[in-house]
């Protein structure tokens, strides 16, 4: 067996015993016996691209979950979601057909074709992606997946959406919305939130007229020009002070906050403030239109337009009662309830256009004004704009226009954050549209109640989520567009009846053209079914509005299950879901979705455990990109690592919560654990090591203190590597996990037995149980290894096919010995002083050293180290180990790679209240673990003490007291590290010549020096039973193999040459 754990081999072998013997379909065979059921549900990714490094964390997460579920005994549901319908496959069609616009579509592609296309290409990688779930080892791999563009989906969702019209939850109405000018379709405000680009825009200072007076203005601000055709008020801040100052002949009104900055943008020096009025005495006051265009003078006809109104605080008044709650669950504050006109920027008079804007909406609505909003679907002017084609480019002759009728006092341009539409990029368009709305008035508190009862992980997960409830309002679920699921909503021509359809059944029944569905329900087949108006007699047809993709993806819980359509009844079985995990983004996206869609149509949450990860980054801390070509493709990072390594590191990187920077170089420090595995398997095959022996139950309470004090820790950690799955710290798991099979078996108790021939048997057993519950334990995470090992150690006599299918170890609450663990832990810490010592004074482990020793105060410890001298001296090469102290002068200074991360600015602050602090209080705070300077609390490992002793005496703090080592060798040693550093090179010669541990060979040691001949021949019997050889006195002799030329050197004290024969 190879010392290097080759992946590509293994898990080559594995992928083929999985295939052969079935094992991923047995462990996803649903409808087992048990009664205990779990509901994974998958958030839907995109099969339209290929899978990367963005991608692996999350699939990852959630195959964990699965196989640890399965371990617990549960019946778990995982199957695997694609997203596959809305504009991301809309405007990658769009490209491949070199389409402009939406008319294209209609007039040069035809519907049906498109449609098609957007079919073909919604699954283009639908098998990249299924193999790269087998590749990287997730069960769902092997199950069918849900694709949101199926008959079974869409029909589900005709159901939700009949279902919630029956309830009075689905409206239409017109409200101000986002509109993509290139997609021609609303938007909602959730594929909007994280969608924004800097943009440069006109910065506009505009004088209104007020009526009845001869050169008074009100000075407004905009960034928006063309939606200045659509003016009907001007709003100001009631409480603040307004200015009324005189240039010239010209009067201009502002706030009083905003005047040096308006006047110092104008360049005007000379002025003069000839009044001063609060906001509130501005109120009804007239003003005269701006432009005169067709639009203003039909809207001037209202008696409430083109007045001054009082700013409200409108998004306090618009939650109302929804405040009591959110101080309920947050402190913080998230959002501004303060008044739409501000003194940060602008001149303190706000122009509202209730037909453009979600704000000016909700004061026109406040106010009863009018809502203008001459734009088409394309975002082009109408006639009675005034003014012609796209809005933006409207800008320029909308100033120019201003500037020629002296309406202008100055512009300028800015740069500010701007909505853009979520797949085209093309900046968005606020406009007054009649489309279909969830109200969320009715169950907003209800919904809100159900999200605290779900287990967020982490915890501060849960108040996101409901600070983002507690600001949502309608949703716009109806979109202008081809690909999706069409509304089922049919109306009259003549009399405006509807009618909702919630099945394909229902639709084939009531439709009179006699059109066969077959197994298509998507917008270019339903539009062409006509029904009978059941009011009048007269033909209905099909709005052409689709569902908002996010509607789609919120019904994902039951429309993936085809509930309530299909006939196997597994929404029944299963419901509710027991967790998702998807990235943090997703509380505003698909966590949302179904929160809304369950509480509205089941009122209850859809889903009891909510897992929230962070995002994946390059290893800089930078989005990876193409552009940047910074991306890592999945298929690279699993022949670079192997799915084993990939995964493990995935986990053990950082919290799954926090922002995990991908790092390839850094991955592959895990391989160290794989091959410290694979290295445990070569000493037991060996040793030839009775790993069967596990089977036998044995009596703790007779072991050696090494093996209780194994079984102890083995048993911790199957008691908290369960509880960090549970509470999603894998990062604590996995580096539990990488310590135990490092640190604690291989490093520590490997070597404290490997030479105990007394207790073979007992040992075999505690290797036997120790490698059987730590595989289980791994198999989540590292599911090649631990099949690996499993395949090789355990199967043949434990039964089952494969580690997967064994049950998730329990803990033996009685094996494990806390005092046992503390005693050893302060051992550890000594021996890791001394080795550290060694590696800082240039001294080999191999080397033995005269004595250690130990300084400690408290009769406890003293005792503990007592109980272990003899362990001690094994594990740290000494002679001798002794009770005592050493003067010293005792030095403390700040860790700066350690403090500066957290304390930032203060760093230097804490260094200077160290440098003055009492250096035995310190020391007294340093064992409680919390270190107390000024104002600050900081951690023991946040400081570096320091000892100034004799220069041949080395020494190292450890939590409890001192350890000093006398780093002077005297002859005796300097033979013995000889020795050992010569039957080392023995030893690789004989790995060299691939000899088995039990082959006896011929030894042969030239050597010119008489000094180096009397020391091997002094430790002659030493060198024999350590290397299995027989020193020769020729080399005649032996039975050749290889030879190799060995220097030793000690200082300048001692120097030897040898060659060595085997």
């Amino acid at each position: 067996m190879s010392e290097i754990y080759e992946f590509e081999k293994i898990e080559k072998q594995i992928k083929q015993y999985w295939e052969k013997e079935k094992i991923p379909q047995e462990i996803t065979n649903f409808n087992k016996s048990t009664k205990k059921k779990f509901y994974l549900l998958d958030g839907p990714p995109y099969a339209n691209g290929m899978p990367h490094a963005g991608h692996v964390m999350t699939i990852i997460f959630k195959d964990i979950w699965g196989k640890f579920k399965t371990m617990k005994g549960y019946d778990v549901w995982y199957q695997p979601g694609f997203d596959c319908h809305g504009l991301p496959i809309e405007n990658k069609v769009e490209k491949i057909l070199n389409v402009k616009s939406k008319q294209d579509i209609i007039e040069k592609i035809g519907e049906d074709k498109f449609i098609d296309e957007c079919r073909k290409f919604s699954i283009k990688n639908l098998s990249h992606w299924m193999d790269f779930y087998k590749q990287i080892a997730a069960w769902k791999g092997w199950i069918r997946p849900y694709l949101t563009y199926e008959d079974y989906y869409i029909e589900s969702g005709w159901w939700t959406i009949k279902s919630l019209y029956q309830k009075g939850l689905i409206i239409q109405g017109e409200k101000s919305i986002h509109w993509c000018p290139k997609c021609q379709t609303s938007l909602s405000g959730y594929e909007v939130t994280d969608s924004y680009k800097y943009l440069t825009d006109p910065s506009v200072y505009l004088k209104f007229k007020i009526l009845g007076k001869e050169n008074e203005y009100l000075l407004v601000w905009t960034t928006t020009p063309w939606t200045l055709p659509s003016n009907v008020a001007l709003l100001v801040h009631p409480d603040e002070v307004y200015a009324k100052v005189k240039v010239n002949n010209e009067i201009y009104i502002l706030a009083e906050k905003r005047l040096k900055y308006v006047f110092e943008k104008k360049n005007i020096n000379n002025y003069e403030i000839i009044g001063k009025l609060k906001g509130s005495e501005f109120s009804g006051l007239k003003y005269m239109p701006l432009l005169d265009v067709q639009i203003q003078k039909e809207i001037s006809k209202n008696e409430n337009t083109h007045r001054v109104y009082l700013s409200i605080p409108i998004l306090k008044k618009n939650i109302g009662s929804k405040l009591t709650l959110k101080k309920q669950i947050n402190t913080e504050e998230t959002s501004d309830f303060g008044h739409l006109v501000d003194m940060e920027s602008g001149t303190g008079i706000v122009h509202i256009a209730p037909g453009h804007g979600v704000e000016d909406n909700k004061i026109g609505k406040y106010y009863h004004l009018p809502q203008p909003s001459p734009l088409d679907d394309k975002c082009c002017f109408r006639k009675e704009a005034g003014f012609s084609g796209f809005v933006k480019e409207a800008d320029k002759d909308i100033i120019s226009h201003l500037i020629k009728q002296n309406k202008m006092f100055f512009n300028e341009t800015i740069v500010h954050s701007y909505p853009i539409c979520w797949r085209c990029k093309t900046p968005l368009i606020f406009r007054l549209s009649r489309q279909w709305f969830f109200p969320i008035e009715t169950f907003h508190q209800h919904m809100m109640a159900q999200t605290t009862k779900v287990k967020f992980l982490p915890d501060f997960s849960k108040t996101k989520m409901l600070n983002w409830l507690a600001d949502s309002g309608d949703w716009c679920i109806s979109i202008q567009r081809f690909w999706g699921i069409p509304i089922p909503i049919w109306k009259c021509d003549k009399c405006r009846t509807t009618e909702v359809i919630g099945s394909k059944k229902e639709l084939q029944t009531k439709t009179i053209n006699n059109i066969e569905l077959n197994d298509d329900l998507h917008k270019n087949i339903v539009d062409k079914i006509i029904l009978k108006c059941p009011e009048c007699g007269n033909k209905m047809k099909r709005i052409p509005d689709l569902v908002n993709i996010w509607v789609e993806s919120g019904i994902s819980p039951w429309a993936s299950l085809g509930y309530p359509n299909k006939k196997n009844n597994l929404f029944e079985k299963l419901k509710w879901v027991d967790l998702v995990n998807e990235s943090q983004d997703q509380i505003r996206g698909w966590f949302y979705a179904m929160m809304f869609m369950g509480n509205a149509l089941f009122e209850k949450s859809p889903y009891k455990i909510c897992a929230v990860n962070g995002w994946t980054l390059d290893k800089k801390g930078e989005k990876m990109s193409k552009s940047l070509g910074n991306v890592i493709s999945a298929e690279e990072c699993i022949k670079e690592l192997g799915i084993d390594v990939l995964r493990f590191y995935t986990c053990y990187n950082i919290a799954p919560w926090e922002t995990h920077k991908f790092n390839l170089k850094e991955a592959k420090k895990i391989t160290k654990m794989m091959n410290i595995l694979n290295n445990i398997c070569t000493y037991i095959e060996m040793y030839k090591i009775d790993i069967s022996a596990c089977l036998n139950n044995k009596k703790i309470n007779d072991f050696s203190k090494e093996n209780k004090w194994i079984i102890s820790v083995l048993n911790t950690l199957l008691k908290e590597t369960k509880e960090n799955i549970e509470t999603f710290n894998f990062h604590i798991a996995t580096r539990k996990l990488f310590n135990f099979i490092v640190d604690d078996f291989s490093r520590k108790y490997i070597k404290l037995i490997r030479d105990k021939q007394s207790n073979k048997k007992q040992n075999e057993y505690v290797i036997g149980i120790v490698l059987y519950n730590y595989i289980k334990l791994l198999a989540p995470f590292c599911p090649a290894i631990a099949e690996h090992i499993y395949l090789k150690f355990f199967k043949k006599f434990i039964g089952k096919k494969s580690i997967h299918l064994c049950s998730y170890p329990i803990p033996n609450k009685k094996s494990i010995d806390e005092n046992l663990e503390n005693e050893m832990k302060i051992i550890w810490e000594i021996i890791s002083c001394s080795n550290s010592i060694r590696t800082e004074q240039n001294i080999k482990l191999r080397w033995p050293i005269s004595k250690i020793i130990i300084s400690a105060n408290k009769k406890d410890v003293k005792n503990k180290i007592a109980n272990n001298i003899n362990l001690l001296k094994k594990m740290t090469n000494a002679k001798e180990i002794e009770f005592g102290s050493i003067e010293s002068k005792i030095s403390i200074k700040p860790d700066y790679k350690k403090l500066g991360p957290v304390f930032g600015n203060n760093t230097k602050k804490i260094a200077k209240l160290l440098q003055q602090a009492n250096i035995e209080e310190i020391k007294e705070q340093y064992d409680s673990g919390k270190i107390k300077l000024g104002e600050f609390i900081i951690q023991p490992d946040m400081i570096i003490i320091q000892r100034q002793i004799n220069k041949s005496i080395a020494a190292k703090e450890f939590s409890s007291g001192s350890v000093f080592i006398d780093t002077n060798f005297g002859n005796a040693l300097i033979e013995e590290a000889f020795i050992c550093d010569l039957m080392r090179e023995i030893q690789i010669l004989r790995k060299q010549a691939k000899l088995l541990l039990e082959d006896k060979i011929n030894l042969f040691i030239e050597s010119d020096a008489k000094e180096i001949k009397e020391i091997i021949c002094k430790h002659k019997i030493k060198i024999e039973k350590e290397t299995n050889s027989i020193l020769v006195e020729n080399k005649n002799n032996i039975k050749y193999y290889l030879d190799k030329l060995f220097k030793f050197g000690f200082k300048d004290k001692f120097k030897a040459e040898v060659k060595i024969f085997i």
